[in-house]
Formats: C-alpha cells, sequence, structure tokens
C-alpha cells in the first residue's frame, strides 16, 4: 500500500510539471501571436479604381488596297509573294490575252498600209502641183491630189490611234502596287484565268495599328490620346488611341490603337489588350504584403484579439497603390478596415523556429 501511494503522489507531480509547462508555452504562443506595432500594419482600404475590359486587337494597317486585273486573260507572270515589300507603281503581276496581242499586231499592219497609201498620196500631190504650177493640170486636178491626200493622211492617223489603243489595252495587262506597302495575300496563282476586276494581290499600307471593336455603351469615355493596356509580352505597357471611327456598326465603335511597337509582327496577328470602361471600387494593397504556398496566397491577417494568422485570399488584377507602389487587388478574403502585416521575412521566420526549438 505504501508502495501504491508513493506511484500515486509521483503521478500527481509529473501531471502538475506537464500542467505548468503548457502554460508557458501557451503565454509563449500567444506573446508571439500578438500585434507588431502599428507602424508596420496596413489597413484595408477600399477605393475606386478605373476598370478594364480585355479584348482582342487586331495588327493591321490604316490603310489596305486590293490590286485588281483590268483586262481578262490568263496571269502569265507574278513577281510577288505574301510578305513582299512592293513601291508604288511597281509591276507585280502580268496579265496576258492573246487576243489582244493579235489584235495589236493587226491594228500595226493597218498602220504600215495607211502609211503606204498616205506617202503616195502625199508624193502625187507633190507631182500634180509641180505640172499645176507648169500650166500642164488644171485646178481640178490639183483639188483631187490634195483630197485624196488629206484622206490618206487623215486613215494614217486613225490607224495609228488604233494601234495606240491596241498597245494601251495590252499594258492594261500589267498589274501594279497602288501605294508602297507589304503584300498581304495573292489567292490566284501563275497560269489562271482570271476577269477583269479580279483582285490579283492586296496591300497594307500606312500607319501599323491594332484595331480592336468595342459596344458603343463602353466606348463613350475612349479618345484619341487614351492610353490601352498591352498584356502581351515584349511590347511595352503602354499604347494611345490614335483614332475612333464616328461610324457605328452593329452597336460596335472601331478604335485604333497605336502599334509602332509590332513592325516586324505578322498583319493579322490578334494581340490582348485592355480597354478603360469606366470606374469600380476595389481593395488594393500592396504586393509584399501576398505570399504564396503550396499554390494558395495568404495575407498576415490581424484578429481583434490582436493574435496574427495566415488569411487565405483571392486574387486579381496587378494595380498600383495610392503611393504608387507595385498593388494587387483582393477578391475576396479581406474586409475593408482589416489590418494586415507584411509577409515575415526568412531571418524572423528563423528566429520563431530557433525560439520554439530552444523551449
Amino acid at each position: 500500500m505504501n508502495k501504491r501511494r508513493v506511484y500515486i503522489l509521483l503521478a500527481l507531480a509529473a501531471a502538475l510539471v506537464l500542467g505548468a509547462c503548457s502554460k508557458e508555452r501557451s503565454a509563449e504562443a500567444s506573446a508571439n501571436a500578438s500585434i507588431a506595432p502599428d507602424a508596420e500594419a496596413f489597413t484595408v482600404e477600399e477605393r475606386e479604381v478605373p476598370d478594364y475590359k480585355p479584348l482582342a486587337a487586331v495588327l493591321t494597317n490604316r490603310d489596305a488596297g486590293a490590286a485588281r486585273a483590268r483586262i481578262s486573260g490568263t496571269l502569265s507572270k507574278l513577281t510577288v509573294r505574301e510578305g513582299d515589300v512592293v513601291k508604288r507603281g511597281e509591276i507585280i503581276a502580268v496579265v496576258s490575252d492573246q487576243r489582244r496581242v493579235l489584235e495589236e499586231k493587226a491594228a500595226g499592219d493597218d498602220v504600215a498600209a495607211a502609211e503606204a497609201r498616205a506617202s503616195k498620196a502625199n508624193a502625187d500631190l507633190k507631182r500634180v502641183q509641180e505640172l499645176f504650177d507648169s500650166g500642164v493640170y488644171a485646178e481640178a486636178r490639183l483639188d483631187d491630189a490634195k483630197a485624196a491626200a488629206r484622206s490618206a493622211n487623215a486613215q494614217l492617223n486613225a490607224a495609228r490611234s488604233r494601234r495606240d489603243a491596241m498597245k494601251e489595252a495590252t499594258d492594261q495587262g500589267d498589274v501594279l502596287a497602288l501605294a508602297d506597302g507589304r503584300i498581304t495575300d495573292a489567292p490566284i496563282p501563275e497560269g489562271a484565268v482570271v476577269m477583269a476586276g479580279d483582285i490579283i494581290a492586296r496591300i497594307a499600307t500606312g500607319q501599323r495599328v491594332l484595331r480592336v471593336e468595342l459596344p458603343e455603351a463602353e466606348a463613350r469615355d475612349i479618345h484619341e490620346g487614351t492610353e490601352i493596356k498591352l498584356t502581351s509580352a515584349g511590347h511595352g505597357d503602354i499604347a494611345k488611341v490614335v483614332q475612333v471611327y464616328p461610324a457605328i456598326e452593329n452597336g460596335q465603335i472601331v478604335i485604333d490603337i497605336d502599334a509602332s511597337k509590332f513592325s516586324d509582327e505578322f498583319v493579322g496577328i490578334r494581340t490582348p489588350v485592355l480597354a478603360p470602361i469606366g470606374a469600380r471600387r476595389a481593395i488594393i494593397i500592396p504586393a509584399d504584403f501576398v505570399t504564396t504556398r503550396y499554390g494558395v496566397d495568404y495575407v498576415r491577417l490581424v484578429r481583434p484579439d490582436g493574435a496574427v494568422i495566415d488569411a487565405p485570399v483571392q486574387l486579381g488584377a496587378r494595380l498600383p497603390t495610392l503611393d504608387g507602389e507595385d498593388g494587387v487587388e483582393i477578391l475576396s478574403g479581406l474586409a475593408p478596415g482589416d489590418k494586415i502585416l507584411p509577409t515575415e521575412k526568412p531571418a524572423e521566420r528563423l528566429s520563431a523556429k530557433a525560439m520554439k526549438g530552444g523551449s
């Protein structure tokens, strides 16, 4: 019985010692979780921020034209392909029509025949004039010779005009570049039959722009000079609106954005942009107050009782704080009036671990 009492007394003593240690650790943890100085705390506030609409802008040129065939025939020669740079007036293709070639040759033969008749008529007029001056021929004979010469010369001029018209029609088979620019499309292959008016090549010319469409209700505050955010990497952050087209089609307003930084990109490429469409209320905190662990974002939230906990939050867009620093929008997890602390530095975490290990 005495041994049993001794064992019971030893057990009670051990329980008292363990309880004391537990109270000491709880007090230490409470001290560690107490609020930091107010100077380090950030008070969460809701403020008005610009609202942006994500859109897909198309890289294009302010001006674009089509080089068309002026006559019907066969595309006998195509000297350009997609991506080539051309100059205004440069021959980029040739449309041939064998019938026009034969007509031009026939017109040339008509000119040769008319020249021969005109030459004979002029020579006859010269001889008749000499004989009339000698008194051999009467004046009526001279008048006939003059009329024959005038008729032959008129026929010669008409034949030459027809030949020039035929030559001009044949020359219209040359397809010319309408302006300096880049070939974006050449839909008809060499050797194909084309009709007058068919597009041989499309040429992009003028200033490079990013063209985007916005609903008219969301584009009322956008004007020339409005800043648009570019979200594609490698092209800067901001571009300005260079033109807002006044015509509205299907409830959409067309806007051109400066694309001078996209000079080496393909025409027609799409790039994401953010267009300002007004303002909204949002919670913005400094980005360095957020830490990420295992794919979850946390902030150090100060509870009303002074304890600091890691509260999970959902992040939104990157926006500047009131001080102009790098900030991030909080979609959920915080409310106006909450106080948060900066993320712990590695030295602080090591010190806290050392304190726990020492206890």
